[in-house]
Protein backbone atom coordinates (compact mmCIF):
# COMPACT_ATOMS: atom_id res chain seq x y z
CA UNK A 1 0.00 0.00 0.00
CA UNK A 2 1.74 3.38 -1.22
CA UNK A 3 1.18 6.00 1.95
CA UNK A 4 0.11 8.87 1.01
CA UNK A 5 0.94 12.60 3.37
CA UNK A 6 -1.70 15.04 3.26
CA UNK A 7 -0.84 18.48 2.06
CA UNK A 8 -1.58 19.56 5.73
CA UNK A 9 0.86 17.03 6.97
CA UNK A 10 3.75 17.95 4.33
CA UNK A 11 3.66 21.58 5.80
CA UNK A 12 3.81 20.68 9.55
CA UNK A 13 6.91 18.19 8.51
CA UNK A 14 8.48 21.48 6.45
CA UNK A 15 7.61 23.77 9.41
CA UNK A 16 9.40 21.59 11.46
CA UNK A 17 12.54 21.30 9.39
CA UNK A 18 12.79 25.41 9.45
CA UNK A 19 12.00 25.75 13.25
CA UNK A 20 15.36 23.33 13.96
CA UNK A 21 17.57 25.36 10.96
CA UNK A 22 16.47 28.58 13.12
CA UNK A 23 17.30 27.28 16.37
CA UNK A 24 20.40 25.79 15.50
CA UNK A 25 21.07 28.74 13.57
CA UNK A 26 20.78 30.95 16.94
CA UNK A 27 22.70 28.53 18.92
CA UNK A 28 25.43 29.35 17.10
CA UNK A 29 24.90 32.46 16.89
CA UNK A 30 24.60 32.79 20.79
CA UNK A 31 27.48 30.38 21.96
CA UNK A 32 30.65 31.41 22.95
CA UNK A 33 33.25 32.76 20.48
CA UNK A 34 36.24 30.28 19.50
CA UNK A 35 38.63 32.89 18.82
CA UNK A 36 39.22 37.28 18.65
CA UNK A 37 38.71 38.17 14.87
CA UNK A 38 40.99 41.00 14.74
CA UNK A 39 40.92 44.20 12.15
CA UNK A 40 44.35 45.00 10.87
CA UNK A 41 42.60 48.33 9.48
CA UNK A 42 42.83 51.45 11.91
CA UNK A 43 39.63 53.52 10.56
CA UNK A 44 37.61 49.92 9.70
CA UNK A 45 38.28 49.21 13.57
CA UNK A 46 37.19 53.20 14.31
CA UNK A 47 33.82 52.60 12.12
CA UNK A 48 32.75 49.30 13.85
CA UNK A 49 33.51 51.05 17.24
CA UNK A 50 31.55 53.68 16.41
CA UNK A 51 28.73 52.08 14.60
CA UNK A 52 28.35 48.83 17.60
CA UNK A 53 29.07 51.39 20.13
CA UNK A 54 32.19 49.65 21.46
CA UNK A 55 36.03 50.45 23.18
CA UNK A 56 38.25 48.94 20.78
CA UNK A 57 41.42 47.04 22.28
CA UNK A 58 44.43 47.24 20.30
CA UNK A 59 47.17 45.03 20.16
CA UNK A 60 50.27 46.76 19.30
CA UNK A 61 53.28 44.01 18.41
CA UNK A 62 56.78 43.74 16.73
CA UNK A 63 57.95 40.69 14.66
CA UNK A 64 61.06 40.81 17.43
CA UNK A 65 59.08 40.54 20.06
CA UNK A 66 58.79 37.18 22.32
CA UNK A 67 56.27 38.33 24.75
CA UNK A 68 53.55 39.54 22.36
CA UNK A 69 54.07 36.13 20.53
CA UNK A 70 53.68 34.70 23.92
CA UNK A 71 49.88 37.10 24.44
CA UNK A 72 49.24 35.49 21.04
CA UNK A 73 49.47 32.24 22.04
CA UNK A 74 48.66 32.29 25.97
CA UNK A 75 46.04 35.29 26.26
CA UNK A 76 44.35 36.30 23.14
CA UNK A 77 44.16 32.34 22.48
CA UNK A 78 42.33 31.35 25.77
CA UNK A 79 39.18 29.84 24.91
CA UNK A 80 37.32 31.26 28.19
CA UNK A 81 38.82 34.40 27.88
CA UNK A 82 37.87 34.76 23.91
CA UNK A 83 34.43 33.08 25.05
CA UNK A 84 33.88 36.27 27.57
CA UNK A 85 35.36 39.33 26.09
CA UNK A 86 35.61 38.88 22.10
CA UNK A 87 32.43 39.95 21.18
CA UNK A 88 32.17 43.10 23.74
CA UNK A 89 34.83 45.07 22.09
CA UNK A 90 36.54 45.83 18.72
CA UNK A 91 39.74 44.16 18.25
CA UNK A 92 42.47 45.53 16.36
CA UNK A 93 46.51 44.33 15.67
CA UNK A 94 48.96 46.33 13.96
CA UNK A 95 52.60 45.43 13.70
CA UNK A 96 54.28 49.22 14.85
CA UNK A 97 57.27 48.27 12.77
CA UNK A 98 55.93 46.98 8.57
CA UNK A 99 52.22 48.26 9.18
CA UNK A 100 51.51 52.21 8.24
CA UNK A 101 48.52 52.47 10.73
CA UNK A 102 50.66 50.79 13.18
CA UNK A 103 53.72 53.45 12.57
CA UNK A 104 51.27 55.89 13.00
CA UNK A 105 49.63 54.92 16.56
CA UNK A 106 53.59 54.26 17.49
CA UNK A 107 54.45 57.79 17.15
CA UNK A 108 51.06 59.22 18.17
CA UNK A 109 51.27 57.27 21.28
CA UNK A 110 54.49 57.37 22.11
CA UNK A 111 55.16 53.46 22.14
CA UNK A 112 58.34 52.10 23.61
CA UNK A 113 57.88 48.79 24.97
CA UNK A 114 56.05 45.49 24.08
CA UNK A 115 53.35 44.10 24.34
CA UNK A 116 51.66 47.50 24.35
CA UNK A 117 48.06 47.06 24.69
CA UNK A 118 46.19 50.09 24.26
CA UNK A 119 42.41 50.98 24.92
CA UNK A 120 40.63 53.47 22.41
CA UNK A 121 37.25 54.74 22.64
CA UNK A 122 35.18 55.11 19.52
CA UNK A 123 37.14 58.11 18.37
CA UNK A 124 40.69 56.78 18.50
CA UNK A 125 41.73 58.76 21.56
CA UNK A 126 43.54 56.53 24.68
CA UNK A 127 41.45 54.90 27.70
CA UNK A 128 44.44 53.88 29.32
CA UNK A 129 46.68 51.07 28.23
CA UNK A 130 48.34 47.75 29.34
CA UNK A 131 52.20 47.55 29.29
CA UNK A 132 53.52 44.22 29.19
CA UNK A 133 52.45 40.44 29.12
CA UNK A 134 49.43 39.63 31.13
CA UNK A 135 47.77 35.95 31.72
CA UNK A 136 44.07 35.32 30.67
CA UNK A 137 42.43 36.36 34.12
CA UNK A 138 44.45 39.25 34.51
CA UNK A 139 44.34 41.29 31.34
CA UNK A 140 40.70 40.67 31.52
CA UNK A 141 40.32 42.09 34.96
CA UNK A 142 43.09 44.78 34.08
CA UNK A 143 40.77 45.80 31.21
CA UNK A 144 37.69 45.77 33.08
CA UNK A 145 39.68 47.94 35.80
CA UNK A 146 41.02 50.67 33.63
CA UNK A 147 37.76 51.20 32.02
CA UNK A 148 35.83 52.07 35.28
CA UNK A 149 38.58 53.76 36.81
CA UNK A 150 37.92 57.23 37.47
CA UNK A 151 41.40 58.47 37.22
CA UNK A 152 42.12 56.86 34.40
CA UNK A 153 44.15 58.87 31.10
CA UNK A 154 40.06 59.01 29.01
CA UNK A 155 38.50 60.19 32.45
CA UNK A 156 41.08 62.62 33.73
CA UNK A 157 41.12 64.27 29.87
CA UNK A 158 37.56 64.17 29.60
CA UNK A 159 36.93 66.03 33.03
CA UNK A 160 39.74 68.49 31.56
CA UNK A 161 37.72 68.77 28.62
CA UNK A 162 34.70 69.90 30.59
CA UNK A 163 37.12 72.47 32.96
CA UNK A 164 39.65 73.96 30.33
CA UNK A 165 41.14 76.42 32.65
CA UNK A 166 42.06 73.88 35.83
CA UNK A 167 45.59 73.77 36.21
CA UNK A 168 45.45 70.95 39.16
CA UNK A 169 43.59 68.91 36.15
CA UNK A 170 46.08 69.66 33.52
CA UNK A 171 48.74 69.05 35.93
CA UNK A 172 47.22 65.58 36.42
CA UNK A 173 47.00 64.85 32.80
CA UNK A 174 50.37 66.23 31.92
CA UNK A 175 51.60 63.46 34.17
CA UNK A 176 49.38 60.73 32.96
CA UNK A 177 51.07 61.67 29.65
CA UNK A 178 54.75 62.14 31.26
CA UNK A 179 54.59 58.93 32.59
CA UNK A 180 53.67 57.08 29.43
CA UNK A 181 56.57 58.65 27.45
CA UNK A 182 54.45 60.64 25.82
CA UNK A 183 56.26 63.94 26.50
CA UNK A 184 55.07 65.92 23.39
CA UNK A 185 51.59 65.92 25.07
CA UNK A 186 52.78 66.58 28.56
CA UNK A 187 54.73 69.51 27.81
CA UNK A 188 51.69 71.19 26.10
CA UNK A 189 49.71 70.34 29.38
CA UNK A 190 52.41 71.79 31.31
CA UNK A 191 52.67 74.70 29.53
CA UNK A 192 48.68 75.83 30.26
CA UNK A 193 49.34 74.95 33.84
CA UNK A 194 51.53 77.84 33.81
CA UNK A 195 49.66 80.16 31.78
CA UNK A 196 46.71 79.46 33.62
CA UNK A 197 48.81 80.41 37.18
CA UNK A 198 51.76 82.05 36.70
CA UNK A 199 51.71 82.65 40.51
CA UNK A 200 51.65 79.05 41.45
CA UNK A 201 48.52 80.26 43.69
CA UNK A 202 46.93 76.55 42.34
CA UNK A 203 50.44 74.91 43.59
CA UNK A 204 50.92 73.05 40.07
CA UNK A 205 53.29 75.78 38.79
CA UNK A 206 56.68 75.12 40.24
CA UNK A 207 56.17 71.44 39.38
CA UNK A 208 55.06 72.07 35.95
CA UNK A 209 58.21 74.02 35.39
CA UNK A 210 60.19 71.46 36.08
CA UNK A 211 58.18 68.80 34.58
CA UNK A 212 57.81 71.05 31.53
CA UNK A 213 61.94 71.08 31.31
CA UNK A 214 61.60 67.38 31.50
CA UNK A 215 59.62 66.83 28.74
CA UNK A 216 61.16 69.27 26.59
CA UNK A 217 64.98 67.71 27.41
CA UNK A 218 63.54 64.23 27.07
CA UNK A 219 62.57 65.31 23.16
CA UNK A 220 66.18 66.77 22.90
CA UNK A 221 64.69 70.11 22.84
CA UNK A 222 67.11 71.37 25.15
CA UNK A 223 67.89 74.73 24.87
CA UNK A 224 64.03 75.28 25.50
CA UNK A 225 64.71 73.40 28.32
CA UNK A 226 67.08 75.39 29.90
CA UNK A 227 64.70 77.83 29.13
CA UNK A 228 62.38 76.56 31.49
CA UNK A 229 64.96 75.70 34.63
CA UNK A 230 66.00 79.35 34.20
CA UNK A 231 62.21 80.85 34.15
CA UNK A 232 61.74 78.48 37.54
CA UNK A 233 64.80 79.47 38.88
CA UNK A 234 64.12 83.58 38.36
CA UNK A 235 60.46 83.16 39.51
CA UNK A 236 60.78 80.25 42.35
CA UNK A 237 64.33 80.65 43.32
CA UNK A 238 63.44 78.83 47.01
CA UNK A 239 61.47 76.37 45.64
CA UNK A 240 61.90 72.75 46.64
CA UNK A 241 62.55 71.37 42.91
CA UNK A 242 65.34 74.04 42.73
CA UNK A 243 67.47 70.80 43.67
CA UNK A 244 65.80 68.74 40.98
CA UNK A 245 66.28 71.58 38.62
CA UNK A 246 70.01 71.85 39.16
CA UNK A 247 70.75 68.01 38.04
CA UNK A 248 68.59 67.99 35.16
CA UNK A 249 70.34 71.37 33.89
CA UNK A 250 73.43 69.05 34.63
CA UNK A 251 72.59 66.47 32.97
CA UNK A 252 71.05 68.53 29.83
CA UNK A 253 74.82 70.11 29.62
CA UNK A 254 76.31 66.91 29.71
CA UNK A 255 74.01 65.17 26.43
CA UNK A 256 74.74 68.71 24.54
CA UNK A 257 78.72 67.93 24.79
CA UNK A 258 79.07 70.94 27.43
CA UNK A 259 80.73 68.96 29.51
CA UNK A 260 82.17 72.05 31.79
CA UNK A 261 79.50 73.99 32.09
CA UNK A 262 78.07 70.49 33.33
CA UNK A 263 80.69 70.02 35.92
CA UNK A 264 79.72 73.42 37.19
CA UNK A 265 76.30 73.19 38.19
CA UNK A 266 76.94 69.40 39.70
CA UNK A 267 79.50 71.12 41.96
CA UNK A 268 77.32 73.91 42.49
CA UNK A 269 74.34 71.14 43.60
CA UNK A 270 76.54 69.40 45.78
CA UNK A 271 77.76 72.04 47.55
CA UNK A 272 73.70 73.68 47.88
CA UNK A 273 72.02 70.37 48.80
CA UNK A 274 74.43 68.22 50.39
CA UNK A 275 71.52 66.39 51.93
CA UNK A 276 69.48 65.99 48.93
CA UNK A 277 68.70 62.74 47.69
CA UNK A 278 70.78 62.35 44.32
CA UNK A 279 73.80 63.26 45.96
CA UNK A 280 75.59 59.64 45.66
CA UNK A 281 74.73 59.43 41.36
CA UNK A 282 76.21 63.34 41.04
CA UNK A 283 79.14 62.42 42.87
CA UNK A 284 79.52 59.56 40.66
CA UNK A 285 78.48 61.71 37.55
CA UNK A 286 81.15 63.96 38.35
CA UNK A 287 83.94 61.45 38.54
CA UNK A 288 83.32 59.73 35.43
CA UNK A 289 83.10 62.95 33.74
CA UNK A 290 86.71 63.65 35.87
CA UNK A 291 88.07 60.69 35.23
CA UNK A 292 87.38 61.28 31.21
CA UNK A 293 89.06 64.64 30.75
Amino acid sequence: MTAVVSRKARFLLGGAIVAVIIVSALAILNSAPRSIVWERDYEKAIQRAQAEKKIIIADMFTDWCALCKKMDQETFGDPPMTGQMARKYVWLKLNTETEEDGKKLQDEFAIMTYPMILLLDSKGQEIDRINGFLAPQPFKQTVEHHLQNPESLGNVRHRVEEAPDSSELRSALGEKYLDRNDYRKAAAEFQHVIELDPQNHRGKTVGSYYNLAMSLASQTKFDEAIGQLAALEKNFPDAEEMANAHVLRGQIYECCGKKDQAVVVFREYLKKYPHHGYVSQVKDILARMEASR
